[in-house]
């Protein structure tokens, strides 16, 4: 029998995230840049090894939120996702999560079933769940890695495709030889190209819904080879993750994409029909398969990326910051299509502190946004000339202004590895107006936008529609100090993700029950018991009953400390029950041994029948259960038929009593048996017999 627990520990209070300045801000920008451009010298041999700075502590990213002015995430009114409307609030994530919707996971399986909130859910599951979750990757997720350790190739996913007409698997080569440059791909080897990318769908496109902290732990955390995509969602939050190489086995030729392109369907990340997003701390590349590794197909790159992260489908109000995108193409654009007039007002996107190498184009390129493009580092390297040919140059521009767009850039620097590209730093695709200021190129403050409108066919107006300041409150870093403070600051990796109260993993909880101990009985109220003596501290203890998940709480503590969880357990009928408990942190999750309990008393005991008053006539029953497992219900029957029932007070183990005065009955013989009941089952009595004798 249980008694009342003491309240649980309360759920954690949202943490709202504290505008990051970075290492370099840390320890002074001077200091930095100093730091950045001085020699290294050889220590005297005497000389002692200087202190070490000490770490920061661990922050628990699964429950921060966006800070007050982050960018159009941190903004609260309407938005009009596909012209229904939505109001938004600053982005919170899964901080309000209940514990047991908090997960760590760690292979690409868990993962998805962590999104869909069920084991094996589908991507619909995913894609609508609203419940708050927190989700901790650690690791490296991989879709393409069997649980035996090979791994699925394109091959595998193309033989699955027969070639109508043929009978032959469907095979990239044969699609390549089939066609060629001006000429657009159709028939069976199209239908079967379309068949098998969407067999890889299946295997590495992930939806992520709404009210979702999706973060990595440590430095290591990465999701590869896989796609991302948060959609029909609101309230998001991606933090702290490596995203690479979204590869796609079978991209299609676009005859009249500029003269002929090679178009993937996958992005490493994407935002699609939703809003309040906050992207922060990540690490976006192309893996295995960077823009230098890629085959000359038809002559053009026979690209296997499509953007590192998309904002399209009447997205709106994201905030993207401290990212790193890495020697990409086709990057970041915001709306997806100049058709789409229905997301005019959307497309609200800040951008700030993020680090830009070796980008192609599209960082961004805007279609009907109001856009946010501050304190930024877009740097070249000798990639950039190596990806380049006499014919495609790789760089082509990073600001592009689409249709109906406002971009507003301040404060941004920019290295290029030919100054004489200042040009082509903004391009214009149908857009109006930019308004870029304070921009440092290659160390000089350098007007970009005079640049472009000097060779322009259609220049850019310097007067917007729209004013940051009206939409959020900012302030901006010295563009003179931006290079080496995001450099010290951007990417996944740089915070010091975890917990505060361990390390590692815990360690595993010691598990027993009080089934019997204030009774003797063995009913089915009771309370399972959990002990950490020693260890790695949890934050959350999750209970199992024979595989299924039935409770969950908050856990404080301070490794190596002690910790204690105790679970109520009511109404269980007579049987085993096995019960194992998982403690998590954000480094990892721990299962204890299985522990049995053995209900043997659910039900309420037997009753004791006694009959008076047959000699008169006038039979009275009662029935007395003098001690075991109580009963809330009291039936009594009369050979067979029901002629009296009764609620009960259950007080177990103490006795009960019930009577009923069955009155006068003429001469015979009468049986009568009772049955008490609770919620675990009923027990009958043992029959009385009566005989009424004539008077």
């Amino acid at each position: 029998m249980r008694t009342t627990l003491p309240t649980p520990a309360a759920t954690p209070a949202p943490r709202t995230r504290t505008p990051r300045r970075s290492l370099a801000a840390g320890i002074g920008v001077a200091t930095a840049l100093a730091l950045a451009a001085a020699p290294l010298v050889a220590m005297p041999a005497a000389a002692a090894p200087a202190a070490e700075p000490a770490p920061s502590p661990a922050v628990d990213l699964g429950h921060e939120v966006i800070a007050p002015g982050d960018g159009w995430a941190s903004w609260s009114g309407p938005t009009y996702p596909e012209r229904v409307q939505r109001l938004a609030e600053p982005v919170t994530g899964g901080s309000g999560a209940e514990p047991a919707q908090v997960y760590v996971v760690d292979d690409w399986q868990e993962l998805r079933d962590a999104l869909a909130g069920v084991p094996g859910g589908s991507q619909n599951d995913a894609r609508y769940n609203q419940v708050p979750r927190i989700v901790y990757v650690t690791g490296t997720l991989d879709p393409w890695l069997r649980a035996d350790g090979t791994r699925v190739t394109c091959d595998d996913i193309a033989s699955q495709v027969t070639v109508a007409g043929s009978g032959a698997p469907f095979d990239m080569d044969d699609y390549i030889a089939a066609f060629g440059p001006g000429v657009d791909p159709s028939g069976p080897l199209e239908q079967a190209r379309v068949a098998a990318a969407a067999l890889q769908a299946k295997l590495t496109l992930q939806h992520i819904g709404s009210n979702v902290t999706l973060v990595g732990v440590g430095d290591d955390a990465r999701v590869v080879g896989a796609s991302l995509r948060i959609r029909d969602a609101h309230n998001v939050i991606v933090r702290n993750l490596t995203l690479s190489d979204a590869y796609d086995c079978f991209p299609q030729w676009d005859a009249g994409d500029s003269g002929g392109n090679w178009n993937s369907a996958y992005d490493n990340l994407s935002v699609w029909t939703s809003t309040s997003v906050w992207v922060d701390h990540n690490t976006f590349d192309d893996g295995e398969h960077p823009a230098s590794s890629l085959d000359t197909v038809y002559g053009r790159p026979f690209e296997v990326h499509d953007g590192l992260l998309d904002v399209t489908h009447g997205s709106d109000l994201v905030t993207m910051s401290w990212n790193w995108f890495q020697h990409h193409d086709k990057t970041d654009i915001i709306g997806s299509s100049d058709s789409r007039t229905q997301d005019r007002g959307q497309h609200r996107v800040t951008q700030h502190h993020n680090r830009w190498t070796d980008i192609g184009q599209r960082a961004p390129r805007v279609r009907f946004g109001d856009v946010h493009v501050y304190n930024n580092l877009y740097e070249q390297t000798d990639a950039t000339t190596t990806a380049s040919s006499p014919d495609h140059p790789f760089f082509q521009y990073f600001w592009g202004a689409g249709k109906e767009s406002s971009i507003v850039a301040e404060s941004n620097a920019v290295e290029l590895v030919d100054p004489s590209s200042v040009s082509r730093i903004i391009a214009g695709w149908g857009g109006t107006e930019l308004r870029a200021s304070d921009t440092l190129v290659n160390g000089e403050p350098t007007d970009v936008l005079a640049a472009y409108n000097a060779t322009a066919a259609t220049p850019l107006s310097p007067d917007v529609r729209w004013n940051p300041a009206d939409a959020y409150p900012y302030a901006l870093d010295a563009v003179a100090e931006v290079a080496a403070i995001v450099r010290a600051g951007a990417g996944a990796g740089i915070l010091s993700s975890g917990s505060p109260v361990a390390t590692a993993a815990p360690a595993a909880f010691a598990v027993s029950d009080d089934n019997g101990r204030d009774t003797g009985l063995r009913d089915g109220d009771y309370r399972i018991l959990a002990d950490l003596w020693w260890g790695q501290n949890a934050t959350v203890v999750k209970l199992y009953e024979n595989g299924s998940l039935i409770a969950a709480e908050w856990a404080d503590g301070a490794s190596p400390a002690a910790q204690h969880a105790a679970f109520d357990i009511a109404g269980r009928v007579d049987g085993t029950y096995e019960y194992t408990v998982v403690a998590l942190n954000p480094h990892g999750e721990t299962a204890s041994r299985t522990h049995t309990v053995t209900v043997t008393d659910a039900a309420p005991g037997r009753a004791v029948l006694t009959a008076s008053g047959a000699r008169t006539g006038l039979v009275s029953i009662a029935a007395d259960l003098w001690w075991g497992t109580n009963a809330t219900e009291y039936v009594l029957f009369q050979d067979g038929v029901e002629i009296d029932r009764q609620p009960l007070v259950a007080a177990t183990p103490g006795a009960q009593h019930a009577v009923t005065t069955v009155g006068e009955l003429p001469p015979g013989t009468y049986e009568f048996t009772a049955v008490l009941s609770n919620a675990a089952g009923t027990t009958a009595a043992k029959p009385v017999t009566v005989t009424v004798r004539a008077r």
